[in-house]
């Protein structure tokens, strides 16, 4: 199954969901994953600022990393993805814009090409951002559209565990594409 995925890597959420989608995809799951970039800064702004995607020097760190996964689609994305949500996520790093680069780098983007392009790669983020909120309606990360254009907001608590990987994406599968008329489901955590 086809299936886009759009996330930001400051989101522990699109953290948790790359690292299933990527173990279901190892585990023999019938998926390929488009990841594609929103970028909350963008989204939660307030609508008297100025948009993150109007600074041509991208001074939004997080909107850089975005700008950096697109530069990767033309070399390792796999190793930059994997790099920048592990030294967020797992490492619990806050990068600067030296790291992102020399991270980008180490998956053989040419950074001197980024730098001359810098507007190029800004322009595909907020792109790709208003198609998502546009085509689908997405307001978060990470957000899921299936194969049948089934769009999901998915929220894991953490990632599941191994041997309930694929089961749980097949679940997630029949629940979004065959019953539409499910809008919401939550969990609500009772106070101690």
């Amino acid at each position: 199954m086809q299936v886009s995925c759009w996330y930001d890597y400051t989101c522990q959420y699109s953290w948790r969901a790359q690292r299933w989608l990527t173990r279901v995809q190892e585990g023999g799951g019938d998926l390929s994953v488009q990841w594609r970039t929103f970028s909350l800064k963008g989204a939660n702004r307030d609508p008297a600022a100025p948009s993150p995607f109007d600074d041509p020097q991208i001074s939004s760190l997080s909107v850089l990393a975005l700008a950096l996964a697109h530069a990767a689609r033309e070399a390792d994305f796999d190793q930059y993805h994997g790099a920048v949500f592990a030294a967020m996520h797992a490492d619990g790093r806050h990068l600067d814009e030296g790291q992102l680069l020399a991270i980008a780098a180490d998956a053989g983007v040419d950074l001197s090409a980024f730098e001359e392009n810098r507007r190029r790669w800004l322009t595909a983020v907020a792109a790709e951002h208003r198609d998502a909120v546009v085509r689908h309606a997405v307001f978060g990360t990470p957000t899921l559209v299936l194969g049948g254009g089934a769009t999901v907001f998915v929220k894991l608590a953490e990632v599941p565990p191994v041997h309930d990987d694929v089961a749980l994406w097949q679940a997630l599968c029949v629940l979004t594409t065959c019953h539409p008329e499910i809008l919401e489901i939550k969990r609500p955590t009772p106070q101690p």
